[in-house]
């Protein structure tokens, strides 16, 4: 590959890693009327890894507390069990709807 291709390619990177970083948890963005389910559970689960890395940076967080409990938890774990295979495809999922809408 030439350079340009390559540094095209590290931007969008560097795009998508940025803009996948709205969708995590922030502070104080959970109500306790509407617990995180399994679902959410799964979702923080796949971004986690990410999640992790703009922890570093910024204040989000990678678990939801408080949550609906054990299945919470069931569905965070299969999360990060599937985060490696499918999480760049998590993050780009993620970043397509926070543009669209």
């Amino acid at each position: 590959m030439n350079f340009k291709k390559t540094f095209s390619l590290f931007l969008l990177l560097v795009g998508v890693m940025f803009l996948a970083g709205c969708t995590f948890i922030e502070s104080g963005s959970i109500s306790s009327y509407d617990l995180p389910g399994f679902f959410s559970g799964f979702w923080h689960g796949l971004i986690a890894p990410y999640t992790l890395i703009v922890r570093w940076f910024t204040d989000v967080y990678m678990y939801a507390a408080p949550n609906s409990g054990w299945f919470y938890d069931f569905g965070f774990l299969l999360g990060v069990g599937f985060s490696l295979p499918i999480g760049w495809l998590a993050a780009i999922v993620s970043t397509v709807l926070l543009i669209l809408g």
